[in-house]
């Protein structure tokens, strides 16, 4: 296996700092074992460069490879039309576009995928397409990576967007996307360190996170957050986010199951979970906060911890306001760490990168039963124990019974179907089966998602349509019953969101699939996808991408099985990653979450941080409950 990359610089209309970015890049994928590594700067970031250097990178990849395609410089957008600047964009001609389309980069991406499914995309560019153009951004301190060239012919790119339009080539799949601001927002390059001369802003921050010792054994999900604090704390309105398989460890196909981060920052001087609602939480729920100190840009004080030591301190649910929780830290935990040492900006209004809170015992704990004795029996339960969303039970009526007969370990539900092929009941396979249950539980309670009953509500009214295909007449849809429709394997469903408020809404689609795994739909976009206000010319109304139910490899052909489809609308950005499952999704149910070709999807991904002081979220929750039977529809069915 060879790791490879490309890594394109177009260093054009007055930025300084992208060949700093590709020697940057050079050096940094060279640490975690990168052997082929292409540099392509000036002419050689040319529309042909480009074209040629992804070409070559195609022939050349074996399968098993790793594969990393990076950009750094402008990025455009022109109506519909988007794509990357190359160094020679002021010579295109009517007949003559030197834009790289994002549809091209699209197709370049799909070859590789097809050799190799070890694929990273990285582009620090943007997408504003040159609308927030501010002067002191430009010619100061910040300079805004996009542009829309003035007097460059676009005839022949919109030709070639729309005969690559007219392919109808399907979505490409399990590429991780790693991108430098939120749709339509700013990327910028800047002096991030005095005297170090200019550099793009977010490739300075993810060479940073890549270099602790610690990110070779950290998923992307993760290092994302902590370089998009960095970001925020160089007080820029730019915000990174890891779109695709972004639960995989870097540059490679290996997922690790991860505790579930919520969301932390401060407000009006306390400590708040933001959306803690649809995450489960509820007063006097106990939280616990980790303040990770391995944060290179860092002033040191006398009273830190050792390098890489996190801080963490237990809190509870307060109040909750709208849907965020407010915290209050615990006198025990008050007394523990009095004396202890703290990073800088542990209590004040700035929280060290990658802060996150962790669940420890709430009150929406899932009832398992054990049926069986002995040693393994004893080890689950005490597994179990320390589970915060588990709670074994005797009498109760469980989400879950794991039975253990015969030396194998099977897990039912409440139908006495098992969800997963039966496990080997051995002492290894404890927590194997202790996270298979913490999973089930996070679907099982994202399944009973449902309108907030107190000031959480969302008042803004929307439309949501929800439609299934006719199996018989392609691209013939009809509505989709709320209750008790039934789905079979290979049908396919969308959604349709109309904003009908005065206000911007965003929107997520999340599905529990009838394997009990979590789906963020709309992974591209963990944030939401914005709606405009009513009346907008553009986005007030967006239809996802068809969707399609799959069976999964590792659920047992018995049925029917529950499928639940949730639009939550809300009024400000979210990130909900949170409510997915963790670990291996290669057969997961929801097969085709991208919803917009590859680089719709990288540039339009983004995961905003709360801003300080922001008002509370409000949602609202719109849901489908249907029953997926093993084989596929017959025709007419």
């Amino acid at each position: 296996m060879t790791l490879r990359a490309v890594l394109i610089g177009a260093q054009t209309f007055n930025l300084t700092g992208v060949h700093t970015d590709v020697e940057v890049m050079h050096s940094v994928l060279g640490k975690h074992g990168f052997t082929d590594i292409r540099a392509h700067v000036e002419k050689e970031a040319s529309y042909a460069g480009i074209s040629q250097a992804l070409r070559q990178l195609c022939r050349d990849t074996r399968h098993g490879d790793g594969v990393v395609v990076y950009f750094s410089g402008h990025g455009s957008l022109r109506g519909d039309l988007q794509y990357l600047v190359p160094d020679d964009i002021e010579q295109s001609t009517p007949t003559d576009f030197r834009g790289f389309l994002a549809a091209e980069l699209t197709d370049m991406i799909r070859v590789l995928t097809r050799i190799t499914p070890n694929v990273t995309c990285v582009l620090d560019c943007c997408h504003s397409g040159g609308a927030v153009r501010d002067p002191d951004h430009d010619s100061g301190r910040w300079r805004l990576k996009s542009v829309t060239p003035a007097k460059v012919a676009h005839d022949d790119g919109l030709a070639r967007a729309a005969a690559l339009a007219r392919r109808n080539a399907p979505l490409v799949r399990e590429v991780v996307r790693l991108t430098a601001c939120r749709q339509h927002g700013s990327a910028f390059e800047a002096e991030v360190r005095p005297g170090a001369g200019r550099q793009g802003v977010f490739t300075a921050a993810l060479a940073d996170v890549l270099d602790t010792p610690a990110a070779r054994q950290v998923p992307w999900s993760v290092l994302i957050a902590r370089l998009r604090d960095r970001v925020k704390q160089q007080q820029m309105s730019q915000w990174p986010d890891a779109g695709g398989p972004s639960g995989r460890l870097p540059f490679s196909l290996e997922e690790r199951s991860e505790p579930e981060r919520m969301p932390l920052v401060r407000r009006d001087g306390r400590f708040v979970v933001p959306g803690g609602a649809v995450f489960g939480l509820d007063p006097n729920d106990t939280v616990r906060m980790v303040f990770p100190h391995d944060d290179p840009w860092r002033e040191p004080t006398d009273r830190e911890p050792a390098e890489g030591e996190d801080v963490t301190v237990e809190a509870t649910v307060d109040t909750m306001e709208g849907g965020d929780a407010v915290l209050r830290t615990t006198p025990e935990a008050d007394a523990a760490t009095a004396d202890a040492p703290l990073p800088a900006g542990l209590f004040t209004a700035e929280l060290p990168p990658g802060t996150y809170a962790l669940p420890l015992r709430v009150h929406d704990r899932r009832l398992v039963c054990i049926e069986g004795d002995g040693a393994l029996a004893d080890a689950l339960r005490r597994q179990l124990a320390d589970c915060p969303r588990l709670a074994e039970t005797h009498d109760g009526r469980p989400f879950a019974t794991v039975r253990l007969h015969h030396g194998t370990a099977t897990v039912l539900n409440h139908d006495n179907l098992p969800f997963r092929e039966p496990l080997g009941a051995t002492p290894s396979q404890v927590s194997r089966i202790t996270g298979l249950l913490e999973d089930l539980a996070r679907g099982d309670r994202v399944r009973a998602l449902r309108d907030p009953q107190d000031a959480a509500l969302l008042s803004a009214h929307v439309e949501v349509r929800f439609e299934i295909e006719d199996p018989a007449h392609s691209g013939i849809w009809r509505p989709l019953d709320a209750v008790g429709e039934r789905l079979y394997d290979r049908d396919r469903y969308r959604v349709t969101v109309t904003n009908q408020t005065g206000e911007p809404l965003y929107f997520w689609v999340v599905g529990v699939g009838l394997s009990g795994r979590t789906a963020l739909v709309t992974n591209d976009q963990p944030s939401g996808y914005h709606l405009e206000p009513h009346g907008a010319p553009h986005r007030s109304t967006r239809t996802t991408a068809p969707i399609r139910i799959t069976w999964p490899q590792d659920v047992p052909r018995l049925g029917p099985r529950p499928e639940t489809v949730h639009v939550l609308v809300g009024d400000r950005p979210m990130d909900l990653n949170v409510l997915t499952s963790v670990g291996p999704r290669r057969n997961a149910d929801t097969t085709d979450p991208a919803l917009m070709p590859l680089l719709q999807e990288v540039w339009g991904a983004f995961r905003d941080q709360v801003m300080e002081g922001a008002e509370e979220f409000h949602y609202r929750v719109h849901t489908v409950h249907a029953n997926v039977l093993p084989d596929p529809r017959e025709a007419g069915a």
